[in-house]
């Protein structure tokens, strides 16, 4: 039996690229997974991009993290698709690199609006759905990316450098806050580009070795592992294989 037969599954950004193979994954493994996205005609398409069979159990939330409000829009709505069910596990794979000018001809405006979605994002996530597993064998993972380690190829990408490292340090926030529950709290950091289900590109066009299938078993990974707050870098698909063995 999969170690995530009877499990439940939160993926908050699923009709996007990382988030729409996570759901796959645990899908696959047995788990009841809740698809989480601000759009509902995301979520239809969702469904049939993911197959869904008979028998297994997927569910969906519309619902935004951007503040307060919507966050406690959004946890009412997951707590409806939960239907009474504990949650074991969060995946919160939300933001994208926001492209814009350099670094000293960038707004005040345009920089908030790249931290919001991506930062202030997860931080709403957490502080809606974190307390509530805290004392539970649960995880709760979020998703940055390899900008967050170096100068970006292209000052246009430089708020994406900021967004990155914003949520690796806010792993670290968690961390400690959480140290002494049960919840694991980590983030997987993707240093290359993937391809959405069934594409050869990733986001930005480019050729793409594997698409977002190959990268999920990462997330089944820290899921059912021993990490507790760390950032779980992924520079190759080696890596994503060896974690996904360990």
């Amino acid at each position: 039996m999969s170690s995530f037969q009877g499990k439940t599954i939160v993926v908050v950004g699923a009709t996007g690229v990382v988030g729409s193979g996570v759901c796959r994954a645990f899908l696959d493994a047995g788990a009841f997974v809740v698809g989480v996205s601000r759009s509902a005609e995301k979520l239809d398409a969702l469904k049939q991009t993911l197959e869904v069979r008979p028998g297994e159990a997927f569910s969906t939330a519309v619902g935004d993290f951007k503040d307060d409000s919507t966050a406690a829009l959004a946890t009412a709505a997951i707590d409806k698709a939960l239907a009474g069910r504990s949650i074991d596990h969060v995946v919160s794979a939300q933001g994208f690199v926001k492209f814009g000018p350099p670094a000293t001809q960038t707004t005040a405006h345009q920089l908030q609006e790249a931290l919001d979605d991506g930062l202030f994002v997860n931080f709403h996530a957490a502080k809606a759905l974190l307390p509530g597993i805290k004392q539970r064998p649960a995880s709760f993972t979020m998703v940055s990316g390899g900008l967050a380690h170096a100068p970006p190829p292209d000052a246009a990408m430089w708020m994406g450098t900021l967004k990155n490292a914003a949520v690796n340090a806010f792993t670290f926030g968690l961390a400690a806050e959480t140290a002494r529950d049960h919840v694991r709290v980590n983030t997987v950091c993707i240093h290359f580009g993937v391809a959405p289900i069934g594409g050869r590109q990733n986001q930005f066009g480019l050729p793409a070795e594997r698409d977002t299938l190959g990268l999920a078993p990462a997330f089944l990974a820290i899921a059912r592992g021993k990490q507790k707050g760390q950032v779980v870098c992924l520079t190759s698909w080696a890596d994503v294989d060896a974690l996904a063995r360990s």
